[in-house]
Order: C-alpha cells, then sequence, then structure tokens
C-alpha cells in the first residue's frame, strides 16, 4: 500500500531542498550545495522505494 502522506512529504521536502540548492549554487556556497545535491538524491531513492511494489503487490 502507498503512503500517500508520506510521498506527499518527502516531495515537498525535495522542492524545498531543491530551491535551497539553486541559491546555494547561486551564492557559490559549494560545501552546502554537496550536501543539499545528496539529500536530494537520497529522498529520490525513498521516494522511488515507496512508490515501488512491494512484495505480493501487482505492479498496475
Amino acid at each position: 500500500m502507498i503512503d500517500v502522506a508520506f510521498i506527499g512529504q518527502l516531495i515537498d521536502s525535495m522542492e524545498e531542498a531543491v530551491l535551497r540548492l539553486d541559491a546555494a549554487v547561486t551564492g557559490k556556497d559549494f560545501n552546502s550545495a554537496n550536501k543539499l545535491r545528496t539529500f536530494i538524491f537520497d529522498l529520490h531513492r525513498q521516494i522511488d522505494a515507496a512508490l515501488a511494489p512491494q512484495e505480493g503487490e501487482k505492479n498496475v
């Protein structure tokens, strides 16, 4: 079963992180930019895992 609220929270977090990443790159704060890139990648993996069919579920 997909937890829509959880995925929504992950997407909201990703949206905020992308905005912060843009500000970090624009401000040439490369240390923060690298941390945010890692954070965004981890969020992407969590969203992908949450959307993947679980054992015993059919992919529709």
